[in-house]
């Protein structure tokens, strides 16, 4: 959509695009929004220009379009220019107000039966041409991907983990490395024991983004890991009751960390969502939700919602179910998938850590 002309108005420039509908800029707007060098930082992106120390003079003498630069330009009474891009403009064509990214919600699966197109590939591809790409947009579809053929060690799990961007550090460290038979386990992961399907972090304000597991040695039985999509789950109730759903997306739960000197708690719904009513987090975990405690008539709305997402996420049917095995390593989006393991007997080593979200979705945006 490009520029056919432009008009100034007492409130600011008219736009006219080539498909005949326009947009309406104020002034104020584009003197704060201008991309000239000593406006926007070239380098850093930052903007350099403050509208609020001084009440600038936005009388202008002319604006015009700069087609050789694909810019507006915008000369004002001050003697200072504005230029402003074709591609910033077109990208603020509509107002809106800015929201918190939804979750892709076109291949949401109520089974693995319903995956499409398996998101799996080979260490090799991953690491090629493109492998990245692809990667990242398994992982947005579908919530995860497998990554088979890997050396079943540390170091190359990590480098792995480290071509999509740094490994997050949480009270647990950065990357690591553990296995079943820690004397003082501060956590069931690093147990033999079952456990049902959740998100990672629910405790703290930022829950990683996104989490690897790569399992280094295997000598037991069971220990099958399933994951659920948890915004499928979400969209379902949404349709099926709505009533549970609003309850489950304005409702702050609890989630609380605690050992030795550490008393993490951190609260938000189980559903967020975002002010269009989109899905942007799934937060979900029995295990660690702390005590809370609300109007008794709101309270047993509140178990009602609770059970029949519990519920869900807990049927068979609903789940994708694998082992773990070396050399294959998973990488699952925790703001939207739940993880869960059977219980097993045996030793089994594992390695992995977590991704902030902001990085997941930054190469999103440049890939």
């Amino acid at each position: 959509m490009s520029i056919q002309l432009i008009t100034p108005e007492n409130e600011g420039l008219k736009v006219v695009w080539l498909d005949g509908s326009s947009s309406s800029f104020p002034w104020l707007w584009l003197r704060d929004h201008s991309e000239s060098e000593k406006d926007l930082h070239p380098n850093s992106k930052q903007r350099q220009i403050d509208v609020f120390s001084e009440k600038p003079d936005n009388s202008i003498i002319k604006a015009f379009i700069d087609q050789n630069n694909n810019n507006v330009v915008v000369k004002w009474a001050d003697q200072s220019d504005s230029f402003i891009s074709f591609d910033l403009l077109q990208s603020m064509a509509t107002v809106s107000s800015p929201s918190a990214q939804a979750l892709n919600n076109s291949t949401y699966w109520n089974s693995s039966s319903e995956i499409k197109i398996f998101p799996e590939m080979s260490y090799d591809e991953f690491m090629g041409d493109g492998g990245l790409k692809k990667w990242l947009s398994h992982i947005q579809r579908n919530g995860f991907v497998l990554v088979t053929e890997t050396l079943a060690s540390p170091h190359a799990t990590k480098e792995l983990m480290e071509r999509m961007a740094y490994v997050r550090n949480s009270i647990f460290g950065g990357f690591s490395v553990w296995d079943n038979k820690l004397e003082n386990p501060d956590d069931t992961a690093f147990t033999s024991l079952a456990i049902e399907p959740h998100t990672d972090g629910t405790y703290v304000h930022d829950a990683p983004g996104l989490q690897t597991l790569h399992c280094l040695q295997k000598d037991s039985v069971g220990g099958e890991s399933q994951l659920v999509d948890g915004l499928a789950i979400a969209e379902k109730m949404r349709v099926e009751h709505p009533d549970y759903f609003n309850i489950l997306s304005s409702i702050n739960i609890p989630g609380r960390y605690i050992k030795d000197g550490i008393y993490l708690e951190a609260k938000r719904p189980l559903i967020r969502v975002n002010d269009k009513n989109e899905v942007v987090q799934i937060s979900f975990n029995n295990h660690d939700r702390a005590p809370f405690r609300l109007d008794n008539d709101l309270m047993s709305q509140f178990y009602e919602a609770y059970k029949v997402f519990h519920n869900l996420a807990n049927d068979k049917s609903r789940q994708f179910q694998f082992m773990l095995e070396p050399g294959k390593v998973l990488t699952f989006d925790n703001w939207r998938v739940l993880h869960a393991r059977s219980s097993l007997t045996g030793y089994r080593q594992l390695c992995g850590g977590y991704h902030n979200r902001e990085d997941f979705e930054s190469k999103l945006r440049l890939i």
